[in-house]
């Protein structure tokens, strides 16, 4: 009997909140869906795992002690390559201007509406694939 190749991922998405309870349950959806999810609960974690692994996406949290997400996304960028997309409890368009200002692909509510969510997060790696093809 021949083995069953391993499913390629959909992309790769890091989920950057300092409640354990929301990067489990974006993990849970898009783990589902057939992601690879990580999480992190600082910049500074997140900081640390994509210098070890790449990643497609990055969903970023505002509200985290010591480094905001606004303060993050430029380091975060820098060291992944990966679009960020902010996701508040406290959205307001001051704080969405701002991060896409500093380099954010997007700053959404929370919760987000997942199926959308899906919906973006697979635009973004179709048109990451075409823009930078592998080979």
């Amino acid at each position: 009997m021949t083995p069953k190749p391993a499913a390629v991922p959909k992309a790769r998405i890091l989920v950057v909140d300092d409640h354990p309870e929301v990067v489990a349950t974006f993990g849970l959806y898009f783990s589902e869906k057939g992601f690879v999810v990580r999480g992190a609960a600082s910049a500074r974690e997140a900081l640390a795992l994509v210098e070890k692994e790449k990643f497609d996406v990055i969903f970023l949290d505002n509200d985290m002690p010591v480094a905001t997400g606004l303060q993050s996304i430029a380091g975060l960028s820098r060291k992944s390559g990966a679009p960020i997309i902010m996701i508040t409890g406290h959205f307001d368009p001051d704080l969405k201007k701002d991060a896409l200002l500093l380099g954010a692909a997007d700053c959404l509510a929370k919760p987000p509406d997942f199926p959308e969510l899906e919906k973006r997060v697979l635009k973004i790696v179709e048109d990451r694939k075409r823009d930078y093809p592998q080979g």
